[in-house]
């Protein structure tokens, strides 16, 4: 035998040494999901981030851990909860958990839906029932991790093994850098957990492919919030994807045009350029090829309104992006709002009636009389029940009040004038029509069945001070001490938990419009007819989002005691009543001008991270009566407060979880109430009101009352009938953080 030397046997050694570490990277690699990386070929594109990736190649492995029936508003319905293959990464095996629920007494292949969680959520059951109850196949993923409500000990659920796309591991929504729960171990888009969620979506679809029951070419997404924002990245992606529907999510980053604006104050860039090139919905979605439905509340926090309609301008096609936007709202939706979803995926997942088209918007700001014009032509006129044209001053999109303007119609087009107090502000201009539900719809137990309209909107305009100026755009607007003369109706309010006498409330941004402002000195009066008496309980936000510059947030209340009598009886509130909700808040608001939301509550109850309730119950909404909410003295002085506050990425994100967790709580509160139809519904009679602004009417021109000089302008025509929408009602409730 031939002995070899040191130098020899160790050449060999090392030359073996190579050849294995060689063969376990290609064994790692042909068992992970996605093909390897180096630091060289990091995908500098959304095309590159998905070339080579198979959502169908990895076996499904799915597993049903429970099976059962249950019978939802009279339809027999198959559910099971189950867990699938992800994929492989760094060599080991991600699984998600999931509700899939399909009809029980299909009579041939039905549509698919895949349904994605918020944030602190989980996958939901009663959501995946209800799609199957309106007859659909549909599978809500748990990305979110947490235990399922039909978990029982030992059952297996979400274990992403060696990576990490969930909340636990937050850093990584807008970083791309490695750590040891990323995919990669160098600098790519394959870090970021969007990127891992979209992906796990786009497995949701192939899951679906493979279900006997279900048509594969009839398949859609839709998502709340966190979720809103995975549907608006995935419904770029996947061509198997038929229609999306992202709900309060999914409008990409702030682009430099919003961010420039003065008063936007938001900035919501990620520093990192390669996430918007590769991640951000603004990526994906310019590939978009199925029609798109937008829901989103006028003040969400999380899809900022101006951005979603900037940023989805780079939609190739617009006649398939569509809209749904609720007013005033923040984080849900009017029940309008939520049944156009299932509208939607009727429409172009069943081939029932044609879903109407974005209404036509046009704004005429150079006009004979100074006042600028919106002009709105309506898709399937035959079928509108109403039109209404929304309009507002305020660049700050998340404290903005968006007036009502007296809209009327003239054959197939509806037109309002849109006074203003000054050239100097922009103009943001929207419509909301609503149209005939052509058959009721299943909804979930807090819902149960749709109302008798759906809500489509148009896009939005905006114009800068500018164009404003240059139009001749004149000042014929003026401030007014009347804030609310009749309380028949809610218009210009939000309404949540209604009529519930502890956990009602109501809020108005009316207050950060300058044609409403309080005048320094003056005191809040209201009149109140209550035989029962009890107390009246008003809530004041100040300079929420850091809408103002220099001026200190702060959330205070105010408590008046009611006589028992069946007189009217006027309650005055100046800003020495006031008292701080929270430890921090600074003693006293030192003027009316930074109150950003104001608040009529039935009941007081703790802030986030506060244990103590200040106070709770009362008689109001009941048999309560309201009118002629105003300002009493004082005097306007010049200039008045103007957003244009900028906020720290920290400041941001506190604020941001603030309203995360104050969601939360009104969900918890919901949930215990058990979601009442009479709770949530809302009602459309003039006693109870809503949570939205209704269309315009003779009686509406009175009470907001434009400017004397404009009055003699206003269009004569034939007004839509004055109703409401109903009352705000939570998108999902669970007991998870929500966004």
């Amino acid at each position: 035998m031939k002995m070899m030397n040191k130098r020899s046997v160790g050449k060999q050694t090392g030359m073996l040494a190579v050849l294995f570490t060689a063969f376990a990277f290609h064994s790692l690699a042909a068992q992970n999901a996605l093909p390897p990386l180096t630091g060289v070929n990091v995908p500098q594109s959304v095309e590159e981030l998905w070339a080579g990736y198979d959502p169908r190649a990895e076996a499904m492995d799915v597993k049903i851990i429970h099976e059962w029936d249950e019978t939802y508003q009279g339809k027999a319905v198959k559910i099971q909860m189950l867990t699938f293959t992800v994929g492989t990464f760094k060599g080991k095996t991600s699984r998600i958990s999931a509700y899939y629920a399909y009809p029980a007494d299909a009579k041939g292949k039905v549509p698919g839906l895949v349904q994605v969680h918020g944030g602190g959520q989980r996958a939901d059951k009663q959501t995946a029932v209800t799609d199957a109850a309106n007859g659909y196949a549909s599978i809500s993923l748990n990305w979110g991790g947490r235990e399922l409500a039909d978990q029982k000990p030992g059952d297996p659920g979400t274990d992403w093994g060696a990576i990490d796309p969930t909340q636990k591991h937050v850093s990584h929504y807008f970083r791309l850098t490695p750590d040891d729960k990323t995919a990669e171990a160098v600098y790519s888009p394959r870090n970021n957990n969007w990127f891992i969620l979209a992906l796990a979506t786009r497995r949701g679809l192939t899951f679906l492919e493979q279900q006997a029951v279900v048509d594969a070419q009839r398949l859609g997404v839709y998502g709340h919030s966190m979720g809103g924002t995975i549907t608006g990245q995935v419904a770029g992606l996947d061509p198997r994807i038929q229609a999306a529907v992202p709900s309060c999510g999914g409008a990409g980053i702030s682009q430099a045009k919003n961010i420039a604006r003065p008063g936007s104050s938001l900035d919501r860039r990620v520093g990192d350029a390669l996430y918007s090139k590769t991640i951000d919905s603004t990526a994906s979605l310019r590939n978009l090829k199925c029609p798109i439905l937008g829901q989103s509340p006028h003040n969400d926090f999380n899809c900022i309104y101006d951005d979603l309609n900037h940023n989805w301008q780079v939609i190739p096609d617009h006649s398939l992006v569509h809209f749904s936007i609720s007013p005033h709202l923040n984080h849900r939706h009017v029940a309008e709002s939520v049944f156009s979803r299932t509208r939607f995926f009727n429409a172009f997942l069943k081939g029932e009636e044609a879903f109407p088209a974005a209404p036509e918007l046009t704004v005429q700001l150079k006009t004979s009389i100074g006042i600028p014009i919106a002009t709105v032509k309506p898709d399937a006129v035959d079928q509108v029940q109403r039109v209404q044209v929304y309009y507002s001053i305020n660049p700050h999109s998340l404290t903005r009040f968006w007036r009502r303007a007296v809209t009327g119609r003239n054959g197939d087009v509806w037109k309002a004038h849109l006074p203003m107090m000054s050239a100097g502000t922009p103009l943001f201009v929207m419509a909301n029509v609503e149209y005939l539900q052509p058959r009721p719809l299943i909804g979930p137990p807090h819902l149960r069945n749709s109302p008798p309209t759906f809500l489509v909107s148009s896009w939005e305009k905006v114009f800068d001070p500018p164009a404003i100026k240059a139009a001749g755009v004149k000042e014929t607007d003026r401030p007014e001490r009347m804030i609310q003369k009749s309380f028949d109706n809610w218009k210009d309010w939000f309404r949540i938990g209604w009529p519930n006498t502890s956990h009602a409330l109501s809020g108005t941004r009316k207050l950060t419009d300058p044609k409403w402002r309080g005048p320094d000195g003056a005191t809040l009066t209201i009149d109140v007819k209550d035989s029962q008496g009890g107390n009246f309980l008003m809530t004041f936000s100040v300079n929420q989002w850091g809408a103002y510059a220099g001026l200190k947030a702060g959330e205070y209340y105010c408590v008046k005691r009611l006589a028992k009598t069946d007189d009217w009886q006027t309650v005055t509130i100046g800003l020495s009543d006031l008292k701080p909700r929270k430890a921090d808040t600074p003693p006293l608001p030192t003027s009316w001008q930074g109150v950003t939301e104001l608040g009529i509550v039935a009941g007081l109850h703790r802030l986030p991270g506060n244990p103590a309730t200040i106070l709770s119950g009362g008689t109001w909404p009941g048999k309560r009566q309201l009118r002629n909410l105003r300002w009493t003295g004082g005097s306007y002085t010049e200039p008045l407060l103007y957003p244009g506050g900028k906020l720290s990425v920290e400041e941001f994100q506190k604020i941001f979880q603030d309203d995360i967790d104050k969601s939360i709580e009104q969900e918890k509160k919901n949930a215990q109430l058990g979601d009442s139809a009479e709770t949530t519904r809302g009602v459309s009679n003039s006693q109870a009101g809503t949570g939205r602004a209704p269309t315009g009417s003779g009686q509406v021109q009175r009470q907001h009352g434009h400017c004397i000089r404009a009055s003699k302008y206003l269009l004569t025509t034939v007004f839509s009938t004055d109703t409401t929408l109903s009352e705000a009602v939570p998108c999902a409730v669970d007991h998870g953080r929500t966004a």
